[in-house]
């Protein structure tokens, strides 16, 4: 029987998906149990590692989700903090600079180098 912070992290899984599938990623799903890899799967070009966590330690967080990402994906991490209820429209996402849409839109613009 999973632990009630394993359970949290479970269903914050559900939720993160569930709002990606509102927001323009159809296929959007979760892991559920203990399987290995990326928390959300199906959302082309992104590795995302969900935390339901009181710590604080995203460089870990950035580093897992890189090791579950496939070449080319951008990382990230989705955190719902204690306290944060399930709107995932106000959890946390922490990524690189460099795969950040601010990195984009300057991609986009030709200001590469």
């Amino acid at each position: 029987m999973p632990t009630a912070r394993q359970a949290r992290g479970r269903r914050t899984n559900v939720v993160v998906a569930a709002w990606l599938r509102k927001h323009g990623w159809p296929e959007a799903e979760p892991t559920v149990g203990a399987e290995l890899g990326q928390d959300v799967q199906k959302i082309a070009g992104y590795s995302i590692e969900v935390k339901a966590r009181a710590n604080f330690d995203p460089l870990s967080w950035l580093r897992q989700a890189k090791k579950n990402a496939k070449p080319g994906e951008r990382v990230c991490a989705v955190i719902r903090c204690n306290g944060q209820g399930e709107d995932a429209e106000d959890y946390l996402v922490i990524r690189r600079l460099g795969d950040d849409e601010l990195n984009l839109f300057r991609e986009k613009r030709g200001d590469v180098g």
